[in-house]
């Protein structure tokens, strides 16, 4: 397969903790497809764009170059540095078309149709990849937020409470719901539940968007190592070299008191009801939970904003002093 047929990427994104692990293992074990490890290119290199300066510049692009090559996943994609810096260099200076070019090196290795890469916040930045990569899709995961919070709560990045664990399922779903791809044809959105208690029908639709046939072997993709799995880092991830179980989907609920879930869906509610995961709870029995998870928002928003201004004023102060 030549770079110019390889089509994608393709995002795989969702809240962490949602699955996305697993849909990248079932999707890359299909024949024409391979997928990236997590690259966070938005958080990495687009939010830092102008610390590179104007990249048609050799010595700006050279670092950009630079910064890719040193990063963990580098490796895991089976590049050499040397001929990608090569190449990179003789082609677009943009900051996507380095990794346009990573994304089509490492597909055509695998001799892969479809290309694609796996960081789940991608999911906060649709609008900004569908800029950078005119030709990407997204397949986004989503997950019972009761299910993702009992997940969060015993990782290293916990916020400490099941209301704050929550919160980050009810942000992401509230951006992704405010902001999709402007073409939505763009997207397709699965449920994790579905995914794990129906598969074959759940797959053959994720083939399907990708013009591509259902391959059993997807079922198999246990059987096979991921290099970019490394479950002594992250074990966390160890669910995804199982096979599939429907047992997965709702067992929060032998982990969770039904206390718990009802501070998880005073933080979530609104958005579970958007979801189409109807809470345990009535919404006179929630309001009051629902009602201070919102005023803690505002607060912590007006506070964000009270600090920016304050930086903001320091910065304007410091600069006439010097002046």
């Amino acid at each position: 397969m030549s770079a110019s047929e390889i089509r994608g990427p393709v995002f795989l994104v969702g809240c962490p903790r949602s699955g996305t692990t697993l849909l990248k293992r079932l999707l890359d074990a299909h024949s024409e497809v391979a997928v990236a490890p997590e690259t966070h290119l938005v958080r990495n290199f687009w939010k830092r764009r102008r610390d590179y300066g104007e990249l048609a510049d050799d010595r700006n692009f050279g670092r950009l170059l630079d910064d890719i090559v040193n990063l963990p996943w580098f490796g895991a994609l089976g590049q050499e540095a040397g001929p990608f810096r090569e190449a990179a260099l003789s082609g677009t200076r943009s900051l996507a078309a380095p990794f346009a070019l990573l994304f089509e090196r490492f597909a055509a290795d695998r001799g892969a149709k479809w290309v694609g890469e796996k960081t789940p916040n991608h999911l906060l930045y649709m609008r900004t990849l569908e800029r950078l990569f005119p030709d990407c899709r997204f397949l986004q995961i989503v997950r019972d937020p009761r299910a993702v919070a009992t997940s969060w709560r015993a990782l290293p990045w916990s916020n400490g409470s099941l209301q704050k664990d929550a919160e980050v399922w009810r942000k992401y779903q509230a951006r992704a719901r405010a902001l999709p791809p402007r073409d939505q044809d763009r997207l397709l959105t699965i449920r994790y539940e579905r995914l794990v208690a129906e598969p074959v029908p759940v797959l053959t639709g994720v083939c399907a968007f990708l013009g591509l046939p259902f391959e059993s072997r997807m079922l198999e993709f246990h059987r096979s190592v991921d290099p970019g799995l490394d479950l002594s880092r992250e074990p966390w991830k160890q669910q995804a070299t199982h096979p599939l179980s429907a047992e997965r989907a709702d067992r929060f609920r032998q982990e969770l008191t039904d206390a718990e879930i009802r501070k998880i869906e005073a933080v979530t509610w609104f958005e579970m009801r958007r979801a189409a995961y109807p809470p345990d709870s009535a919404l006179l029995e929630a309001l009051p939970g629902v009602l201070a998870a919102a005023s803690l928002r505002r607060l912590t928003a007006l506070w964000r904003r009270l600090r920016k201004l304050a930086r903001q004023t320091r910065g304007r102060w410091t600069r006439e002093r010097r002046a």
